[in-house]
């Protein structure tokens, strides 16, 4: 009887060991199965979101081919009314979609531009960059760019031009001063402080501290950054604005001009032309916008401002070089958010050269 207990024991504490032994390898097997369906699930994501941002490459190609076609139509004239200017595109391709616009960077005011070295100011004074601005050079056979305006033209300085903006967004007097200021002074390269401005010592006193810039800015969100810039003036004036990588020089396409453009042409413009004006200007602008620059000129509203200096006329143009185009691409409900700045060339050909991704 002792020996068949002792066998059966054996047994029971056997049994167990196999009970325990499939049961870890049950459990080691789920894992792994587990594991695999993840890492199948990570592959296809991967996957997915490579496709998604292939699918945002080739908007740009197609952004650019577009902008191409716009450029050969009216010989590098460009105006709403083209195809490039539709908004919410919509595209669909296999198993998603790409959407997206695209903005013309010349019909928003180019921060960079509150501030301009003297020397590349004095060297350029003549043409607005290679492209960009073969009209300005144009648009008035009477007038000689390089010239230096005198007292009985009109003339304003980007500074100013950038104050009245804040102040046609309903920014108040006083914040304006102070941001007009802070922004010069970080663009400018020097550690100077402008009278209501604000440099280094501003920005260390900060709960995360950091210094000026004191170069150009890469994004217009860096505005937020800018000493009196808040929440609630940010918000007023994002859409107004824009920035053009390494470019400071300003130049407003009269003809793409949209919603904001009767605040952007009122601040060009000040204090010589009124909100109503700017407002008619648009409104009363031809469909297909103003074929040339010098027909511009010649609208009541601008000529009631009396004569311009060429320095003023040089910050507008009927052409445009640079353009943002916004797409978001979803493949298998993996999506992309691409915002790129396209450059147009002498002919028209489109080149990347700034490029932003995020969801």
């Amino acid at each position: 009887m002792l020996g068949c207990r002792g066998v059966s024991k054996q047994r029971g504490v056997a049994l167990i060991t196999v009970l325990l032994i499939v049961a870890i390898v049950t459990v080691i097997a789920t894992d792994m199965a587990m594991r695999l369906q993840m890492q199948i699930k990570r592959t296809d994501n991967l996957y997915s979101n490579e496709q998604a941002y292939w699918y945002a490459l080739g908007a740009e190609e197609f952004v650019s081919l577009l902008l191409k076609e716009s450029f050969d139509e009216k010989g590098g004239v460009f105006n709403l009314e083209q195809a490039w200017a539709m908004q919410d595109m919509v595209f669909p391709v296999e198993n998603g979609e790409i959407s997206g616009e695209i903005q013309d960077l010349h019909a928003c005011f180019n921060l960079n531009a509150v501030y301009r070295d003297p020397k590349k100011q004095k060297n350029n004074q003549n043409n607005n960059s290679n492209n960009q601005n073969t009209n300005s050079n144009n648009q008035n056979s009477n007038n000689t760019t390089g010239s230096p305006a005198n007292a009985s033209q009109f003339q304003v300085e980007p500074k100013v031009q950038f104050m009245a903006l804040l102040e046609a967004v309903s920014v108040e007097n006083y914040e304006a001063e102070q941001i007009r200021d802070a922004l010069f002074d970080w663009l400018d390269p020097d550690t100077n402080t402008s009278p209501f401005g604000a440099e280094d010592y501003v920005y260390e006193a900060r709960i995360k501290p950091h210094l000026a810039a004191n170069s150009m800015m890469v994004d217009a969100s860096e505005l937020r950054m800018v000493e009196g810039v808040n929440k609630r003036i940010m918000d007023k004036i994002i859409e107004h604005v824009c920035i053009i990588p390494d470019v400071d020089e300003q130049l407003i396409n009269v003809n793409t001009l949209g919603d904001q453009g009767a605040d952007i042409l009122q601040a060009m413009f000040t204090p010589k032309l009124s909100s109503s004006d700017a407002q008619s200007l648009l409104s009363n602008r031809p469909k297909e916008g103003w074929a040339d620059i010098n027909d511009f000129w010649q609208e009541a509203e601008i000529q009631a401002i009396g004569q311009i200096s060429p320095q003023v006329k040089q910050q507008f143009t009927v052409k445009s070089q640079y353009f943002r185009m916004k797409a978001k691409t979803e493949f298998n409900r993996s999506w992309i958010g691409l915002e790129s700045i396209i450059m147009l060339d002498q002919k028209g050909q489109g080149k990347v050269i700034a490029r932003k991704i995020g969801v």
